[in-house]
């Protein structure tokens, strides 16, 4: 009985000594530090079918559900007009996507193709709101074009409208 006794003491000591504490994965996975699902060699559509989504492939991809984001590592990416033809398409060697916006950070050797205009951008950082298809640069970008090629920093675009300016030109040709 004497045994029984102390035993049941002991447990009472160490279970009013203990209390539960989250741990530390557990708050940071809360705050979206850790990613929802990690996937490598991945295809991602980004939108619905019906409201002609991005199609997105990259070789890492981290989704984030709580930020509503995906980190994505060496990604490509298209979409597609009503009659089935690629409407705008690149590429970047990182990319942070609002999945709730569908606006796409991208950074490193970006290239976007506007099939529509026939226009080519290449920067090293690049927002594309590929919902709304407004672009914007701020480093060194170069832009191509049936009309001509033109470098500068600054740069705003409307895919959509086909309205396109730079902030400054530091050169450029502009054809006939």
């Amino acid at each position: 009985m004497r045994k029984l006794l102390l035993l049941i003491l002991a447990a009472a000591i160490l279970l009013s000594s203990c209390s539960f504490s989250r741990g530390e994965e557990d708050e940071a996975h809360e705050k979206g530090e850790y990613p929802d699902i990690s996937l490598t060699g991945a295809r991602y559509t980004l939108g619905q079918s019906g409201e002609r989504p991005v199609y997105i492939e990259s070789s890492r991809m981290l989704l984030y559900s709580k930020d509503s984001r995906a980190v994505v590592e060496d990604v490509t990416f298209i979409s597609y007009d009503e009659e089935g033809n690629p409407s705008v398409e690149g590429s970047a060697d990182h990319g942070d996507i609002e999945t709730d916006t569908k606006r796409m950070m991208l950074e490193g050797n970006v290239k976007l193709r506007a099939s529509d205009g026939n226009m080519t951008i290449e920067a090293d950082t690049l927002m594309f709101d590929s919902e709304n298809g407004e672009v914007e640069a701020d480093g060194d970008v170069l832009v191509s074009s049936d009309d001509g090629t033109f470098r500068g920093t600054g740069f705003r675009g409307d895919l959509k409208e086909e309205a396109y300016a730079f902030r400054t030109i530091s050169e450029g040709v502009f054809e006939l």
